[in-house]
């Protein structure tokens, strides 16, 4: 498995970000949000220079906000594949739209749009990614599973952030090594959920990641492990934070006999 980050996790600010990944050894980014605006909403000028400042880093993933509400805007995903060629991204991050009551419409429906989606991704040589979100309609491995049944085989990855399962159930998340989901990881973000407090560093939390990644291992899983920070430490805020979670999962790895690149 290999280590990344997502930038904004650590500045608003591109270049500050990228120096403080240099710092930690790490040589992949994730790419979401620039001085607080999704990179979709950016001006093709803004976006030429985020391409010069990746140089020397990869880019496995580009997140986009499609379908992050109950309305598929087909814009943001286009504009995703344009800034994904751009930084040479493999994928495109969606998400599964706002949480509804009527799920027996609303997963049929959910299906056929993010069926176009990822035909339409894998068309142009990208691969769609659906993250497992609290917020949204797929919040859990069950359903995800449930989700997957209703798609072609091998048609949609999923990016499995069991944080969010945690907090959204307020428990420990299931593992992905089973179900339609073990095939389906293609892309996982890391941080840690605790009662009471909310986002903390890995292990600091009830999700669990030794086993998690014992179990992403299991499942064969030999992609990224994305840094999603998501919280802020008193002295040094975001960037030492964001080194805390570096180390953590570092040290939970290695402790555990799996092999971080």
């Amino acid at each position: 498995m290999r280590l990344s980050v997502i930038t904004d996790e650590i500045a608003p600010d591109l270049d500050t970000a990228l120096r403080e990944c240099e710092a930690l050894g790490l040589e992949a980014v994730e790419l979401r949000s620039v001085a607080g605006r999704n990179v979709v909403h950016h001006d093709q000028r803004r976006l030429r220079e985020f391409q010069a400042a990746l140089k020397g880093f990869s880019c496995p993933v580009v997140d986009t906000p499609f379908l992050k509400a109950t309305k598929a805007i087909w814009e943001h995903l286009d504009r995703g594949m344009e800034i994904a060629d751009l930084v040479g991204a493999q994928a495109i991050r969606v998400f599964s739209g706002l949480r509804v009551d009527d799920r027996d419409w609303y997963l049929p429906w959910l299906a056929d749009v993010l069926s176009a989606a990822a035909n339409q991704a894998r068309a142009a040589g990208f691969t769609l990614l659906l993250e497992i979100d609290e917020a949204c309609m797929v919040a859990t491995v069950a359903e995800a599973d449930e989700l997957l049944g209703k798609m072609a085989p091998g048609l949609l990855g999923v990016v499995w952030d069991p944080a969010n399962e945690a907090r959204f159930r307020d428990a420990e998340p299931d593992p992905v090594n089973q179900g339609k989901v073990a095939d389906a990881v293609a892309h996982v973000h890391v941080k840690d959920y605790q009662r009471g407090e909310g986002w903390v560093r890995p292990g600091a939390g009830i999700v669990g990641w030794a086993g998690q990644l014992r179990s992403l291992e299991d499942a064969g899983y030999g992609g990224y492990l994305s840094i999603e920070t998501h919280h802020s430490v008193p002295e040094g805020g975001t960037v030492q934070a964001t080194r805390d979670s570096v180390q953590a999962l570092r040290q939970i790895a290695a402790e555990n006999g799996i092999s971080l690149l």
